[in-house]
């Protein structure tokens, strides 16, 4: 972002993980042997805030502060940011990617320190549109990049309301300038939080049961009932003759999933389920880099993870480098869409599109996403890059 707002002439190369040979070639001549890294005419410069520090300089010094005072201010909030917040993010928003173990007691201190840092934070911004001064800062460009995805992941609007709205009106106004969506894409403020990946549940043995205490009429005291949850509108559709969880096992446990898609249209039941083809609507800066575009397939996922029991997906990245689509093919329970689809942040941005697999051009579709999770794969006319089942 600091490139885009400076100018700078630096030429960018997105270098994939998969590229290994590539990548030990550049680790030789940085001088810290990490990434990103910068090839100057003076030499090679690695470490996210060292390169900030020098392209801001080169380029366009008043993004690193006016005069003395507001350069050290500057230099306070990125330090702040990128300590103290983004250790925070280490326990808090790893674990929602599945990056780290989530452990509760981390993530809940994660979360009260984050907000403690945000009210100070808050308090700053109280009159002011930019961290320093009246113009865009690396403060700025530091503090947006490690805050997103508080915002979009885990701080509904009640919260961003009550506890840091100026932070919130900063964030936004930052987020919909065009050097950070052409950087990091549409800022989808969010609806309902993210939780973390916790994976597989171990089963836990069945408690023996306390006995019942005696009140002093000899009668038994009965336990305070647990208030019930509002019914799923999903669960109060008609009956369907057709078990998705016995599907789910079927397919997902067999090799031979062509035999599992016989099984599984014969079995179909099209007045209790249907099928829906998705596209996400990038922006003309979105699905050039893949790292972004997976991340972006990774947020709409994580905010749909209590959908899975009315569900079966493929979704995922399609493309090639520069031009990545994030796509999926779903069926689920009902033949609308459903609440936990509408009320999704992403989706007034996705391309939906309801399938007749009486059609068999429409079947045809639903087969080959289902049956091709390979790279390299041309499925619905662009190469399979990173997909999973969503079950």
């Amino acid at each position: 972002m600091v490139i885009r707002l400076a100018n700078a002439p630096v030429q960018h190369e997105n270098l994939p993980w998969t590229d290994v040979e590539r990548r030990e070639e550049l680790k030789s001549i940085t001088p810290t042997g990490t990434f990103p890294c910068l090839q100057t005419s003076q030499g090679v410069i690695s470490e996210s805030r060292a390169i900030i520090q020098y392209i801001a300089e080169t380029y366009k010094p008043e993004l690193l502060g006016a005069n003395s005072f507001e350069k050290a201010q500057v230099r306070q909030w990125v330090e702040f940011g990128a300590i103290e917040m983004f250790r925070v993010s280490k326990s808090v928003i790893f674990p929602i990617f599945g990056f780290v173990e989530y452990n509760k007691a981390d993530y809940d201190k994660g979360i009260n320190d984050i907000k403690e840092h945000l009210k100070l934070l808050n308090k700053h911004l109280e009159g002011k549109t930019h961290i320093v001064g009246s113009n865009v800062t690396v403060a700025d460009v530091t503090l947006f990049g490690i805050l997103r995805h508080y915002f979009m992941l885990l701080f509904p609007e009640p919260m961003r309301k009550t506890l840091f709205p100026h932070v919130t009106t900063w964030l936004v106004n930052i987020g919909n300038s065009e050097a950070a969506q052409r950087v990091y894409g549409r800022l989808t403020l969010c609806k309902v939080p993210a939780k973390p990946f916790i994976g597989e549940k171990k089963e836990e043995k069945p408690k023996a049961e306390k006995p019942k205490e005696k009140t002093h009429e000899g009668g038994d005291e009965e336990e305070e009932k647990p208030k019930k949850k509002a019914a799923n509108p999903l669960d109060l559709l008609p009956p369907t003759t057709f078990d998705l969880d016995a599907f789910k096992r079927d397919f997902l446990n067999t090799d031979d999933k062509k035999g599992a898609m016989e099984r599984f249209w014969s079995n179909f039941d099209p007045n209790g389920f249907s099928f829906w083809w998705m596209q996400y609507q990038k922006l003309p800066s979105e699905g050039q880099i893949f790292f972004k575009t997976n991340n972006s397939s990774n947020f709409f996922l994580q905010k749909v993870d209590n959908f899975r029991k009315y569900t079966f997906a493929v979704h995922g990245v399609y493309g090639v480098e520069g031009n990545y689509e994030v796509r999926g093919l779903w069926m689920w329970r009902g033949l609308d869409v459903p609440e936990e689809m509408k009320s999704h942040d992403s989706f007034p941005y996705m391309t939906i599109k309801k399938l007749d697999p009486s059609n068999p051009a429409e079947k045809a579709l639903i087969e080959e996403y289902w049956l091709n999770l390979t790279p390299g794969n041309v499925v619905d006319g662009l190469p399979v890059c990173e997909v999973s089942y969503f079950k």
